[in-house]
């Protein structure tokens, strides 16, 4: 029992080790390569840029890959794995991993930019229709009222996005609740839940109910239009718009 627990304990540490700390330096020429050997075997399946597919899964996010140097944990793998030991060689394998390596930095590098994006890419003639029409801005904005210089109070561009997509909450979000038996009582929501919820109305006066199937609760959210845009938006949509808002000063 003692070498078998032994045994366990050693079998825990040993899983349980970092992978290797040195990273393994990226040789331009053999990525080059790499990227022909993958487009032979693996782009199929893997996707051009190592991120998956429906047939096959995302490697930028492989534990296996990333512990990987020069072959030594990919080789074993592809010949464990069925339909994935197509003959590749020694040389092909190391040219192989300098690929995957260079997409995992390239993708590292995207999500922490030493350089912020370019974010005004887009028309701003296409953004003041989209700002006047379709994105129903005008129902609650004015180019001329609260956001006149907003261009100027945001020059940051990236800052400004963030502000068009996330707006900060300036109103609380507002409830009627109309018990079965009793007036309707309107007020900023205090809290909510699954259980109950609490206003305070106009007045001051506190008010709280538990949530039943007879308690109607109507809630208005200032911000719920933008919420909504959410899963609206079009990427050039939201260019163009940031570009029109980014010339109100």
């Amino acid at each position: 029992m003692r070498a078998i627990a032994a045994g366990m304990i050693g079998c825990g540490l040993l899983c349980a080790q970092p992978g290797p700390r040195e990273r393994q330096k990226v040789d331009a020429a053999a990525a080059t390569r790499g990227r022909a050997v993958w487009a032979q075997y693996c782009i199929n399946c893997h996707g051009p840029l190592a991120k998956g597919t429906s047939s096959g899964p995302d490697l930028i996010r492989s534990e296996l890959v990333l512990r990987d140097r020069l072959g030594n944990e990919i080789g074993p793998a592809l010949k464990r794995l069925a339909g994935h030991d197509a003959g590749i060689t020694r040389e092909q394998l190391t040219d192989l991993t300098h690929f995957l390596k260079e997409q995992m930095e390239a993708t590292a590098k995207d999500r922490n930019p030493v350089v912020q994006p370019n974010v005004l890419t887009g028309d701003r003639a296409a953004g003041r229709v989209y700002f006047e029409g379709a994105g129903g801005c005008t129902r609650c904005h004015s180019a001329t009222g609260d956001l006149a210089g907003i261009g100027n109070r945001y020059p940051d561009a990236v800052d400004l996005e963030q502000r068009f997509l996330f707006p900060r909450r300036t109103k609380r979000v507002q409830a009627t609740v109309t018990p079965a038996s009793g007036a309707a009582v309107t007020g900023e929501v205090v809290s909510i839940d699954d259980f109950e919820i609490a206003l305070r109305d106009a007045a001051g006066a506190y008010h709280e109910w538990t949530r039943r199937p007879d308690l109607r609760v109507e809630m208005r959210d200032p911000l719920e239009a933008h919420h909504e845009l959410l899963d609206q938006y079009t990427d050039q949509q939201i260019h163009d718009t940031v570009r029109y808002l980014e010339s109100l000063k």
